[in-house]
Formats: structure tokens, sequence, C-alpha cells
């Protein structure tokens, strides 16, 4: 089975309290919107989607594996290279 790869190889904040605390807020400031809402789209005005979703990174390869020979990151000293990078293809680069 071929395994498809994302486009950027970045992390999300995908879920946690913290980013569903921040759409029922959203939620909250569109249903009390005073005025009326003219089309489905017109929300983004009212609450900028961009303050959901707060927590993105990149590391590159070359960034993991520096880590990785200067041992400076407790997880990664007792795991070998080839470990390692599956870590960061199974973190970053695959969905």
């Amino acid at each position: 089975m071929a395994r498809s790869y994302k486009r950027f190889p970045v992390v999300k904040d995908k879920a946690n309290k913290g980013k569903r605390f921040a759409k029922r807020l959203a939620s909250k400031e569109v249903r009390r919107y005073k005025l009326d809402i003219p089309h489905g789209s017109m929300y983004r005005k009212i609450f900028n989607p961009w303050c959901i979703n707060d927590l993105r990174f990149h590391r590159t390869l070359r960034e993991v594996l520096l880590d990785w020979e200067q041992g400076e990151i407790p997880w990664m000293r007792d795991k070998t290279k080839q470990q390692v990078i599956n870590d960061w293809k199974k973190t970053f680069l695959r969905k």
C-alpha cells in the first residue's frame, strides 16, 4: 500500500482544549453578532480564523539529525539514527 505525503512537512495543533475553547468563543461571537450576516463567509470578518490554529511548526530532517547527534533532547538519546528518521517522517512528512 502506498503512503501519501504532505506537500509541506509541518505539524499543527490538531485537537486540544485551547483550540476547542477558541472555536467555542468564535461561535459565540458570531451568534451574538447584532447586525445581519448577508452570506455564510461573512463570519470570517467577525472572528479571525487564524486565531484558532495557534501552534504550527516545521523542523527539517537536518535539524532533527543534528539534535540527535548532539544528544540535547532526552527522548532521542536512546534511539538509533534510523528510528529518529522514521519518527520524523511519521510526525512531519506522512499524512
